[in-house]
This record gives C-alpha cells, structure tokens and sequence, in this order.
C-alpha cells in the first residue's frame, strides 16, 4: 500500500533498510513481517469506499490530502518535546513558582519507619490487603494489626501527590487544553462542516486538507500522546483511574490515526471541538481548589457542567452520532465504518460513566456541602493525625475523570 508505511520506512533511508537486509536476517524476516500484517491490516476495499486505491488517496497539487507519514512522525516528536518542556521548563519555572505565589505548601507527610515486609505487603496490596494477608505481616514484623494498617495508610499518603504537584500538573494540562481548544474554535468553527454536518462525508474521501486543519489534528494527537507518556508514571491515581484515562487515549488516537488514514478528517475535527472546551473550566477550577480561591471555584464548577451538558452530553450523543449512525452510516458503503462505530461509542460510554459520576457527586454535594475526592481511598490516619482527612470539594472529586481529553 503506497500510502500507508511503517515507522521504518518513515526514519530509515533506502541505503540504511539496503544495509540491514543484506547484514541482519532478524531484520529481513522482521520487515517481511511487517509488509505481510501491513498489507492484511490496511486493506483498500476494507479501509476505503469501493473502487478506491490508496494511490488515489495520495498527496497532489490539485486536492492537498493526508498524508500517512504526518500522523506517524510529527505527533510522536511533538509529544516527546512537549514532555521535555512538561519536566524542565513549564513545571519548574512556571507552574511550580506560580504554586508558590498562590501559598500552596509542597510539604509531603513523614515516611513510616522503614520495614520491608509491609512495603512488600503495600506494593502488592496497597493499603487494602485481605484479612489473612494483614495478620501474616502482624506475625513477620511483630506489630499489632492496627500499627501495621496504620503503616499502610502512612505509606499510601506518602505516595500521593500535594495539592502544590496537583496545582501544577493541572496547570500544565491547562495549557495545552487552552492552546488546542482557542485555536480549534478559531480556525475550526467556521468550516462549513460544523454549521452542515453533511459536509462530514458527502464527497468523501475526496476532501481537501488545509493548513489549518493540519495543524489542529497534529497538536492534538501530539497532546494525546504526550499525556499518555505521562500518565504511566503518574503517582497517587488508582489503577481504575489510569485505566480509564489509558483506555480514552487509546480510542481516541486510534480514531485519530483511522480518519487521517481513511480522510475522515472533517469528522474528527468535531470530535476534538466537542471534547475540548469542557476540560478548560475543569482544570482552571481544580487550580482554583488547590489555591483556595473559592469564588472562582465556584464560578468554574457552573462554567464546567454548563459546557459538560452542552457538548458531552447533548452535542456528541445527539448531535454528531447521531448524524453518523442515521445519516452516513446507511447510505455507506466503506466496511470500516464499524470500526469508527466502536471507537466513537466506546468514548460514549466513557463520557455517560463520568456523567453518572459527576451526577453523584453534584447530589453528594448538595446533601452533606461536601465530597470526599473519589480517586482516594478513604481511610481513617494514624495518631498524629487523627482528625479524619479533610473532605475535597466537587472539583478534586472530578481529578478522577481521565480526561483532560
């Protein structure tokens, strides 16, 4: 398939891959690998409307189309400099001294004393281990059961990030959501497209792409990726939550990379429009919380489940999918229609279980005046600290939902 190549292809010269054909048989049969799942995966009569080669699909001077190397190269090289900007120069000479400035204290809690059978015990159990497990490290380590929960409780807090890297984090992800999102709305939002919907697929793939568009689409995969680097590494989120957020990056750069492929473009482009603009009040309100400006908070957490209602739960569901599913997918005949089905309802279904989630915490709310941050475990502290764990408000509650996506 002409238009579709590996990463190989992409960052080796024909002399480099000449070279290790003829000096690595690893490489040979890797590369003969490749070419045979290449060409099974990305299929012309599955990917592409019948009668439609990928030749077809190339870049001329008449009709500019995407190009299949911009979508490999450009995102990951971008997200690797955003991260290096993430870990030198934005945390530390930006958002760390802005955290200061706003008098948020970076102190962590005192470790437990050290003990390698109850880090062994955390590392694989964290602070909820079962019955049998807590009373096995009672009789190795020689505490009581309540010393040795104590200590996981103590250890679990050391984990956790501050408010003052929560601040910071937020505020990293501020920025790329407002470059991305000012920029979406300003170059996107008077595209034919966006006021007829039709325009999505009537005369696809037969769709110019312009610089803009361009842009648009390689700053935010560039952002998907970058912040799914990060979240790996990322402390204090339980294993649900990174699940979540692993699994929306996964359908959305997959959907991404698909509709570049396949010229699905002006489609996308409405995707990231509609995921975009909520984060923006989320992750300014989150920083207000950690600051304890809690007007602004206030005045965001309305803003937040205004655009929330407006995009996620009305513009995409009932606006976008269903001009998919009643008016593009009958009259289409490309079979890769049901992979972007999949893709979209699956971030569907993510977007109605943050609803239900944001629901039980607004209700929550407005019953007691007060949430704990679902993310967290709740749990009772040690001597010195017996007062139990101040209750977060509805902003640190929503930390929990992945997306800043």
């Amino acid at each position: 398939m002409a238009a579709v190549k590996s990463y190989v292809d992409v960052l080796l010269s024909p002399s480099t891959q000449h070279y290790l054909s003829n000096h690595t048989m690893n490489c040979v049969q890797v590369g003969q690998l490749y070419n045979t799942v290449s060409a099974a995966f990305w299929r012309a009569d599955f990917w592409l409307p019948p009668g439609i080669e990928w030749e077809l699909m190339e870049e001329n001077e008449e009709m500019p189309m995407p190009n299949f190397y911009d979508v490999w190269v450009y995102p990951l090289l971008l997200s690797v400099l955003m991260v290096l900007l993430h870990s030198f120069i934005i945390q530390p000479y930006l958002m760390e001294p802005l955290a200061t400035v706003a008098g948020i204290s970076n102190k962590r809690p005192s470790p437990p004393a050290a003990c390698p059978i109850l880090e062994t015990l955390y590392s694989r159990h964290g602070i909820k281990p079962s019955d049998s497990q807590v009373k096995e490290a009672t009789n190795a380590s020689g505490m009581t059961r309540r010393q040795v929960e104590r200590w996981l409780r103590r250890r679990h807090r050391l984990a956790q990030p501050t408010p003052f890297e929560k601040f910071a984090d937020s505020g990293f992800n501020l920025m790329c959501h407002l470059i991305t999102g000012i920029y979406g709305w300003c170059t996107i939002l008077h595209k034919p497209w966006v006021s007829d919907i039709s325009q999505t697929y009537i005369g696809h793939p037969y769709h110019p792409l312009d610089n803009e568009v361009w842009w648009y689409y390689i700053l935010g995969l560039s952002y998907f990726w970058a912040a799914t680097f990060m979240q790996i590494h990322l402390p204090g989120r339980s294993t649900s939550d990174k699940a979540q957020m692993m699994l929306h990056h996964l359908f959305t750069i997959l959907l991404m990379v698909f509709s570049w492929a396949c010229n699905f473009v002006r489609a996308g482009t409405l995707v990231l429009l509609v995921h975009d603009v909520a984060d923006i009040p989320l992750l300014t309100g989150k920083m207000c919380v950690y600051g304890g400006f809690s007007i602004l908070q206030d005045l965001c957490l309305v803003l937040f489940i205004i655009v929330w209602v407006i995009t996620r739960c009305y513009l995409y569901p009932f606006w976008f999918m269903r001009a998919l599913i009643f008016d593009f997918a009958p009259i289409n005949e490309t079979r890769s229609i049901s992979v972007f089905m999949v893709l979209l309802v699956g971030l569907l279904i993510i977007n109605i279980i943050w609803t239900v989630l944001i629901v039980g915490v607004i209700i929550r709310k407005i019953k007691e005046g007060s949430v704990q941050d679902v993310r967290s475990d709740v749990e009772a502290t040690d001597t010195e600290e017996e007062e139990k764990e101040v209750e977060e408000t509805l902003m640190p509650a929503l930390h929990a939902k992945p997306k800043a996506d």
